[in-house]
């Protein structure tokens, strides 16, 4: 695997020992991304106490359909992760922000995925147990 491929982790420990943050830009060019990309991940790495190499940044293309045309496409990021609280989420939301502007996006809209570990797999393995609907 070259230094440029994001690790592929094969741990199964507990979900709080597993960070996998991962960040889908919407709008967003990969040009445009890539030379901000580095101090985010130093930034959303610093706020959320996880390894750089936990991160995933995806380009997902994306094409706008109004009125029955094409359209630009509007700027956003989902962030997929493990619930870490609201003055992290916020702290990550700016970080996120700031780096929308410099990449030149002067507007972005960011949301938050919380994910269970329940229903989170690694290997088959299950990070969590959810007995909500066990009998």
């Amino acid at each position: 695997m070259s230094s440029a491929e994001p690790r592929r982790t094969t741990n199964t420990a507990p979900f709080q020992e597993i960070h996998m943050p991962q960040l889908r830009f919407h709008g967003v060019t990969p040009a445009r991304l890539a030379p901000v990309s580095r101090i985010l991940i130093d930034q959303l790495s610093e706020t959320t106490t996880t390894a750089r190499d936990e991160f995933t940044l995806e380009c997902v293309a994306t094409q706008y359909v109004f009125d029955g045309e094409t359209v630009d496409a509007f700027p956003f990021v989902e962030v997929l992760w493990f619930e870490r609280g609201q003055a992290t989420r916020d702290a990550c939301a700016t970080a996120i922000d700031q780096a929308m502007r410099k990449a030149g996006y002067p507007e972005a809209e960011t949301f938050f995925i919380a994910l269970s570990p329940s229903n989170y797999y690694i290997a088959g393995q299950s990070l969590g147990r959810d007995t909500s609907g066990e009998v």
